[in-house]
């Protein structure tokens, strides 16, 4: 008994066992162009080894049939050899675009068949009529199979391509994409597509869409974008957690640091000064610490003034800091800065204003 087996191959000039279904494969984005009308022109099949004339004429016509189904007119291979005798031979870009001129076809169709024995391979290649390339290709194979199986395969990969044509007459995959705030930066599988509000076209298909802004948390998502169909997509960010307190805080340390230098100054001042109306008698020292006679109450508040104003140049340089980190900046204001590299901070109307890097 003879047995029969089939194995389908995917991909473009290879034969490797795979899945059962044949594999639709891409051209890049660019390489095809819009479509010219509605007729589909079919070349003569080539053969690579031994197959009857008859079974020729049968994959052709499963070809034809799968095509036909589709909402375009298909032109046979006698039609195509009529308008154009070199069809036949026809293996490049320039006799393509030949072709699709004199049959005013919008795309060209080449089949091709390799018999070794009873193993089949089939590959079907659609090239655009406008430029000649090759925009989509599916190639399936069997082993140890017979005519019929391999009309199987030529219609399988008929309906591939009939599914890529009827996607490309309804047009591009395309997205309009828009954050708040506006002017975060897009990658698109880790390429990157521009600053919002962006409106491009892409390629059909899975795509991770990353959106990142200095400030705010970044986005990732994955999208699936269908030729024809024009995604809206709207995303808000999130500021990024500040380690720093609000505002109020900032007034509040700068308050109190401005109250802290100006105790430890006078702190400082009083420092070795009498501090009693009474510095008499019993009350002073001969000699005092300096070697003279001194009043025994004295003030001794150097080192108290010396740590007050410490802090308080702290606290006034940490408000200063929370008021730089929580101030609203424009956009404008932004590349104001960045072009002179300084920041500025300005406390009540003039009355007090930081200027430096930092």
């Amino acid at each position: 008994m003879a047995a029969s087996v089939c194995l389908s191959t995917s991909g473009i000039g290879e034969a490797a066992a795979a899945a059962s279904r044949p594999v639709l494969a891409l051209a890049a984005p660019g390489e095809g162009g819009e479509q010219q009308g509605s007729k589909l022109a079919i070349l003569p099949l080539v053969v690579e080894g031994s197959l009857s004339e008859a079974d020729q004429n049968s994959l052709t016509q499963s070809l034809i049939s799968g095509l036909q189904r589709g909402s375009f007119t298909v032109l046979a291979p006698e039609q195509v050899i009529a308008a154009d005798s070199g069809a036949a031979s026809c293996d490049n870009a320039v006799c393509y675009k030949s072709i699709a001129t004199k049959t005013s076809a919008a795309y060209i169709v080449r089949a091709a068949v390799t018999v070794r024995d009873r193993d089949y391979n089939v590959h079907v290649d659609l090239f655009n009529g406008a430029d000649g390339q090759r925009i989509a290709a599916t190639q399936d194979g069997c082993e140890i199979c017979g005519v019929v199986d391999a009309s199987g395969l030529i219609d399988s990969a008929a309906a591939t391509l009939r599914l890529k044509l009827d996607a490309l007459a309804k047009g591009p995959a395309s997205f309009k994409l828009q954050t708040d705030p506006p002017g975060a930066l897009v990658t698109i599988d880790g390429e990157i597509a521009g600053t919002t509000p962006l409106n491009r076209p892409t390629v059909p298909g899975k795509h991770i869409i990353r959106i990142s802004k200095e400030g705010f948390i970044a986005l990732e998502r994955e999208v699936t974008f269908v030729e024809g169909v024009g995604e809206e997509l709207q995303y808000s960010l999130e500021k990024l957690p500040s380690r720093l307190p609000g505002k109020r805080w900032g007034y509040a340390s700068i308050a109190v640091g401005i109250l802290g230098i100006g105790g430890g100054i006078a702190l400082t001042a009083i420092d070795g000064r009498n501090y009693s109306l009474d510095c008499a008698g019993e009350n002073v020292m001969n000699p005092g610490i300096t070697g003279e006679k001194e009043c025994k109450y004295l003030f001794n508040t150097k080192w108290y003034g010396v740590a007050a104003t410490l802090a308080g140049a702290a606290l006034l340089t940490l408000g200063t800091v929370i008021l730089i980190n929580s101030r609203s900046k424009t956009d404008a204001g932004d590349k104001r800065a960045a072009r002179r590299g300084t920041r500025q901070l300005g406390i009540g109307p003039g009355s007090l204003i930081f200027r430096g890097q930092f």
